[in-house]
């Protein structure tokens, strides 16, 4: 769709399938293959302890962030159903429902894997990771976590000056402006830059055991 992002059906239909999955229930499975435990939160990869105001305050976005994107999808299965229905019935193309449905699922994305996914459900290579000791994946753990956090920090003032500047442009049918739209991506990397702090600061605390 012009003035969108080309092929976003692929790439958000392919990572909404985790976000749906992370909502339904099914244990979280560990790089061992194994139930991890049911206090891990989908922001940050956040335990639930006593006493941890960050944790708590983590398990609630995650939840807020959970009811609103699926709530979003229920609205992009009904504008989908809509634009079928009025192609086929009524020979009109509906537009709008198209272009609702794209930028839902942008905001879908980027929300469910920043605010609600956390990193045991994600797709990774961890041949070599899994095979240390707990003091290697420690260091491995705070690496990555440094790194990642660091280029998300690196990138984002660049990022939103971006998105700031797309105020001028604006969706073709209903007429949205752009830095609205995709406002969500500075909030998902505000949410990975909180997560890798948060793991950072784990990892060399005395409870470092329960950020690997």
């Amino acid at each position: 769709m012009p003035g969108l992002v080309p092929g976003i059906h692929v790439f958000t239909a392919s990572h909404f399938t985790k976000t749906w999955m992370a909502g339904t229930g099914h244990p979280a499975r560990s790089r061992a293959g194994t139930p991890t435990s049911p206090a891990m939160t989908g922001l940050g990869q956040v335990p639930r302890l006593r006493g941890d105001v960050f944790a708590r305050i983590g398990a609630v976005i995650a939840r807020l962030a959970r009811v609103l994107t699926n709530l979003m999808f229920v609205a992009v299965f009904l504008a989908f159903l809509y634009k079928i229905v009025m192609r086929y019935a009524a020979g009109d193309a509906v537009a709008w429902a198209e272009e609702l449905t794209v930028v839902l699922f942008i905001w879908i994305v980027f929300l469910a894997n920043g605010l609600v996914v956390d990193e045991r459900r994600q797709i990774v290579f961890d041949l070599l990771y899994r095979n240390l000791s707990a003091g290697g994946q420690r260091w491995m753990a705070l690496a990555r976590s440094l790194l990642i956090g660091g280029i998300f920090v690196c990138a984002l003032p660049a990022a939103v000056d971006y998105i700031m500047f797309l105020w001028r442009e604006r969706t073709p049918v209903m007429g949205w402006r752009l830095d609205y739209v995709y406002s969500c991506f500075a909030l998902f990397m505000l949410a990975v830059i909180v997560r890798a702090i948060y793991r950072l600061a784990l990892l060399m605390s005395a409870r470092w055991q329960q950020g690997l």
